[in-house]
């Protein structure tokens, strides 16, 4: 028996990034035509994506994966290296945020150069997002049996989603989120 908690908590943990990484890139978009970006939301976003992810999410993904890979490594092999792939998005996540910081000193930095970083940013994680939805998952569905998935169960970090389930902190953050979506 599947957990439909953990796929359920994951799958929506895609879609909010998703509408983070469409407000990214509407601040990015913002920076490339000249216009007025909101840099503290473009660091809010940042600040979100290097704590969450890596703190609830990704802990969650790499536990399903590696049961997957003692369980049938060829088909873990072709989905690809998830482990290694949420590094490079953790030093991706913090290359960000130090671009960022040098806009936001008005270092020498040309601002597409920040563009640029968002910009690869938002297509590394959509894709990233999309093979999980696509491969991981489904593949994750078909090999795990009922034994795995309640040792997953029992070893999930219990977590309280402070932008997402309205708890305390990026209050700012959630009314721009919000606020962007409604002038969609």
């Amino acid at each position: 028996m599947v957990d439909p908690l953990a796929l359920a908590n994951l799958r929506e943990d895609h879609a909010n990034a998703s509408r983070l990484l469409d407000l990214l890139d509407h601040e990015a978009q913002a920076v490339r035509s000249g216009d007025d970006a909101d840099y503290d939301v473009i660091e809010g976003v940042i600040d979100y994506f290097k704590g969450y992810p890596d703190a609830f999410h990704h802990p969650l993904e790499d536990q399903i994966f590696n049961r997957l890979s003692k369980a049938d490594p060829t088909r873990a092999k072709a989905i690809g290296d998830l482990l290694a792939e949420h590094a490079a998005m953790r030093k991706e996540t913090v290359e960000l945020a130090a671009a960022l910081d040098s806009v936001r000193l008005e270092a020498e930095v040309p601002r597409n150069n920040i563009v640029e970083k968002i910009e690869a940013f938002v297509a590394m994680y959509r894709g990233h997002m999309v093979a999980e939805d696509a491969q991981f998952f489904p593949v994750a569905v078909e090999v795990l049996g009922d034994t795995d998935w309640e040792a997953i169960r029992q070893n999930i970090n219990e977590h309280d989603d402070l932008l997402f389930r309205g708890k305390e902190g990026f209050e700012g953050l959630r009314k721009r989120l919000l606020a962007f979506e409604d002038n969609l």
